[in-house]
């Protein structure tokens, strides 16, 4: 039975390893500043009131979950760091271990392969950018020489990189509106898992 802060943060730290780093900063810094306030001799009421670390790291991945789902995904790093933490979410709840594990594989490799076809779409988009301004550049060393070729160029040039530029900004937008969809999923999923566990006590 763990009685002292040491312990509690020791074992609570383990728990909340899996977090993003800001997250696992901002929780950590949380439950010091809460013992903070306490001296040694109410340490123990203190570890009462927040329950075992294992509780309390639920609720704090939970409660992440749950905030992150408020609003939209604006930068992919964040966006990535929201779903991570609700297939943290969805592994803590009080499911099956079995289920909760097969479940958070399944949402893992799907968020997977998607993110793979945006990153393919994305470097096409990227390449197809590169190469306009190098068909523009070919077009002009043929200007005096063969008129056809150098408008060919020109229009190849103009195309690719209007398509590219299309391509990359709506995979950046594309990737965060799919980010955004699958923390809000998390999240209703987090919150209809609450519901039940309030019904069936």
């Amino acid at each position: 039975m763990i009685k002292s802060k040491a312990e509690y943060m020791q074992s609570l730290r383990k728990q909340l390893r899996r977090l993003p780093k800001e997250d696992f900063e901002r929780a950590i810094d949380y439950f010091e500043e809460y013992f903070s306030d306490a001296d040694a001799e109410e340490e123990a009421q203190v570890i009462e009131n927040l329950g075992s670390p294992e509780f309390a790291a639920e609720q704090i991945i939970t409660d992440i979950a749950l905030k992150n789902t408020n609003a939209p995904v604006k930068d992919v790093k964040k966006g990535l760091n929201a779903v991570w933490v609700g297939i943290l979410a969805v592994c803590a709840a009080p499911i099956a271990l079995p289920f909760a594990l097969a479940l958070a594989m399944v949402i893992a490799v799907f968020v997977f392969c998607i993110l793979l076809v945006i990153a393919c779409f994305f470097s096409t988009g990227i390449l197809l950018t590169l190469i306009g301004p190098l068909c523009i550049v070919a077009g002009l060393t043929v200007i005096t020489a063969n008129i056809p070729a150098f408008i060919s160029c020109i229009g190849i040039g103009l195309a690719s990189t209007g398509i590219g530029l299309m391509l990359t900004f709506g995979m950046v937008r594309f990737c965060q509106w799919f980010l955004t969809g699958m923390v809000q999923f998390f999240g209703r999923l987090i919150r209809k898992g609450d519901k039940k566990n309030e019904q069936n006590k």
